[in-house]
């Protein structure tokens, strides 16, 4: 019987161990400028034939339905069936389908994340009417728990996520596209296209949302609000960066920057910081410095922050993560009563319906903060639960066995991906609090990454991946 060379990672010389090894990598082989530059050629005709050899439409077909305005629903009785909302549930069947094929062994972080959005349906149900509880609560639950398992049972590996971004590339391009064009001429253009046709116009909510920053209008494309737009974007940055798609990688990236169109701080700073982690790990992989020296640098500033600042790093980051001063100083206020809200409720919040009690000149009872609001929301547990869940997923992929695929399959690359991606999205979340298919974009992720991080799955061997 003849066993398949392993392609070896061009970029780091051929460490990667063969399929079924012990996982102990070959030393390293010095390679001359031709034999690099005839490794590479290997490499991307490898990848080429992987990535494009087989495709998975479903979890696709959800990212297009994310891309798909507000405006294209159904209302059936009160009960909104949103675009996503409708793809989640189509996708329900071939989930069930996976999972009896390979099931998915359920760890820490599932169970909290799961307890969370359960426990958002409670806080519902003890607040509310039962019709209430169930239209409302129902619908945000629903959302939470099937984008979650979506992202958890169709990703299972590295290379489901370079297809899928393999695949999406070109509507990331379109979108970008038409958010130009908005804040180029000023004018919203797709959702009130699509409320035209629908009948469900969103010229009231534009006209509240309308502002020029830098000469320029903050584009909302098919999202509700700049903000949600700049943090979706800003979660694929890094995912594209790290993907080593054969050409569509550049073509991601290039999309991505569509968020920019949102003149969002919080989106800005998600993209940059995608970016700039991104080019950090090509430079610790090139000459092995690792993310020690980097994490304690970032650890030494927090902490200096804290001591200096006066209100604490979260207020540091709440209040200058803003291009606007004066929305920065009221994110600061909106922290401060917003958690003695909670205080009051802190176990099931103070209501879905409810505004949070303040001075009477603070007319807007918005929430910049996601955190905050799940926690006045549906109480300081959900709030808790999730974030803990999302951190032991950074954890669990930061240690995962994906690093030990095939050599043109680098799985540690795209894991650092994800777990930059999942990291600046915790930061960005505490100065915006998205909804809706943005929020049901974020939580796909999340399951993406658990089931990145998932240890049951060992590395796929060449056979497996065909």
């Amino acid at each position: 019987m003849t066993t398949a060379t392993p392609t070896a990672d061009p970029a780091a010389g051929p460490l990667s161990p063969p399929s079924g090894s012990t996982g102990q990598p070959a030393a390293r082989v010095r390679l001359s400028a031709v034999e690099r530059r005839a490794a590479w050629a290997r490499h991307r005709r490898e990848m080429t034939r992987l990535i494009t050899a087989k495709a998975d439409w479903v979890p696709v077909l959800i990212f297009a339905s994310i891309l798909m305005t507000p405006e294209a629903r159904i209302d059936l009785g009160g009960f909104q069936l949103y675009p996503y909302r409708l793809a989640l549930l189509a996708a329900l069947p071939m989930m069930l389908v996976r999972l009896a094929k390979r099931p998915v062994r359920l760890g820490p972080a599932d169970l909290l994340i799961t307890a969370s959005s359960m426990m958002m349906l409670i806080a519902m149900a003890l607040r509310y009417p039962l019709d209430v509880a169930l239209k409302t609560g129902g619908g945000v639950t629903m959302d939470a728990l099937l984008a979650y398992f979506a992202g958890r049972i169709f990703f299972r590996s590295s290379l489901d996520v370079r297809r899928f971004l393999y695949r999406i590339s070109p509507l990331l391009l379109g979108v970008a596209i038409v958010m130009a064009l908005e804040s180029v001429s000023h004018r919203y253009l797709l959702r009130p296209f699509v409320g035209a046709v629908t009948g469900f116009s969103p010229d009231a909510a534009l006209a509240r949302m309308y502002e020029i920053r830098l000469g320029l209008l903050r584009a909302t494309g098919p999202f509700l609000h700049p903000i949600a737009a700049g943090l979706f974007f800003g979660s694929l940055v890094p995912l594209f960066y790290s993907a080593d798609l054969p050409k569509w990688r550049w073509l991601g990236l290039l999309g991505c920057l569509g968020g920019v169109f949102g003149w969002s701080s919080a989106g800005i700073v998600a993209i940059s910081a995608g970016l700039g982690l991104g080019l950090y790990d090509s430079f610790q992989r090139r000459y092995r410095v690792g993310w020690g020296s980097l994490l304690l640098a970032l650890l030494f500033g927090a902490v200096l922050i804290e001591a200096l600042s006066g209100g604490g790093f979260v207020k540091f980051v709440i209040r200058y993560a803003a291009l606007n001063p004066q929305t920065g100083y009221f994110r600061l206020l909106i922290w401060e009563y917003g958690w003695a809200n909670v205080a009051k409720s802190p176990w099931i919040g103070i209501g879905y319906f409810e505004s949070y009690e303040r001075p009477v000149w603070m007319r807007s009872d918005s929430v910049d903060n996601y955190w905050l609001l799940q926690a006045l929301r549906y109480g300081l547990p959900s709030m808790a639960m999730l974030l803990v869940g999302v951190f032991l997923i950074i954890f669990k992929l930061g240690v995962s066995r994906q690093g030990q695929e095939l050599g043109s399959l680098n799985g540690r690359r795209m894991a650092t991906g994800l777990c930059i991606s999942l990291a600046t999205t915790v930061v960005s979340l505490l100065t915006s609090s998205p909804w809706g298919a943005d929020m049901a974009w974020l939580t796909v992720v999340f399951g993406m990454a658990a089931g990145l991080a998932d240890k049951s799955e060992p590395p796929r061997s060449r056979a497996a991946i065909r």
